[in-house]
């Protein structure tokens, strides 16, 4: 399952969408700042979420690591030499299930 949500601020007035999700062992949770989808090239075209999810796929089964990895360097192909504007902030998390707990 693919859920994608952005919350640039959290005010009391916002109305926010709620998702609920259920992590199985070996699944990757992948979160980011706007920074990622906002890098943009020198023509002032954004990265955007397109070309972020198509990183993201490519490198689904690698390891956090590689996945951080493939999506920096996938920015660094597209925006090349264009100034950085914003804060570049990722985290990917490979859930490795519970240890012990009870059904």
């Amino acid at each position: 399952m693919q859920l994608h949500s952005s919350i640039v601020l959290a005010l009391k007035t916002a109305k926010y969408k709620e998702y609920e999700l259920t992590l199985e062992k070996g699944s990757k949770l992948f979160l980011y700042t706007d920074g990622v989808a906002e890098a943009s090239d020198s023509a002032d075209m954004l990265f955007g979420t397109d070309r972020m999810t198509a990183a993201l796929k490519a490198h689904e089964n690698d390891s956090p690591e590689k996945i951080l990895q493939g999506i920096k360097d996938a920015m660094s192909e597209f925006v090349k030499d264009a100034p950085q504007f914003d804060d570049i902030t990722m985290m990917c998390l490979d859930y490795q299930g519970t240890q012990g707990a009870p059904m």
